[in-house]
């Protein structure tokens, strides 16, 4: 058991290393190609190589079909900093673009594998006074189930780059519109967004 973490953890630090000035989209195929993976191992370290440390939870369930294998997947998805530069009025607009914006990246990523049931959660750290405490803890404020291969079929999902962005990582008009069309196709399971406060 020993021995198989040691040469797990050594292969993910030669991937690392390897890969480090790489971008996400080459990353991912790179991993896509490696044949020694297994499914479930190539969409986890897909997920991670796109999303990083902001990557909190990621969990899969193989399932079976008339049209064979596919997946479905929950990602715990935000970030590490209780700081954020948004005011209280579009806070909640922006954190479900962000949302978007990461489900777009890793199904179009992914385009070659089937997903069923598709849920995704906003995790964030936040400041928190109770009494003379003070501190940040992390909390689940915002999660959304969906058909994975419905939101592969919004207007604009194929045609259109995740990635494409300016200079400053903003993404396209065109980027936006699919984000919004996928966001049509959410069915709400958690949306604390009213209970956060920006100061």
């Amino acid at each position: 058991m020993k021995t198989t973490v040691h040469i797990l953890l050594i292969f993910l630090t030669f991937f690392q290393f390897t890969s480090c000035s790489k971008s996400p989209q080459e990353k991912v195929k790179t991993i896509l190609s490696d044949a020694q993976l297994n499914e479930e191992e190539k969409i986890k370290m897909a997920a991670f190589a796109l999303f990083g440390e902001r990557l909190k939870e990621i969990d899969l369930v193989k399932i079976q079909d008339e049209k064979g294998s596919k997946f479905e997947v929950y990602l715990g998805f935000g970030g590490t900093s209780a700081l954020t530069f948004l005011g209280s009025e579009n806070y909640s607009d922006h954190m479900k673009l962000e949302l978007a914006l990461g489900t777009y990246k890793f199904l179009q990523s992914l385009q070659n594998f089937r997903f069923g049931k598709y849920r995704m959660s906003l995790i964030k750290p936040f400041f928190i006074k109770n009494g003379e405490a003070r501190g940040a803890e992390e909390f689940e404020i915002y999660r959304f189930r969906a058909e994975g291969e419905d939101l592969k079929n919004v207007a604009g999902f194929k045609e259109t780059d995740a990635f494409s962005a300016d200079r400053y990582d903003v993404p396209s008009e065109q980027v936006v519109t699919v984000l919004k069309n996928m966001i049509d196709h959410w069915q709400v399971e958690l949306d604390q967004f009213a209970r956060v406060e920006i100061k």
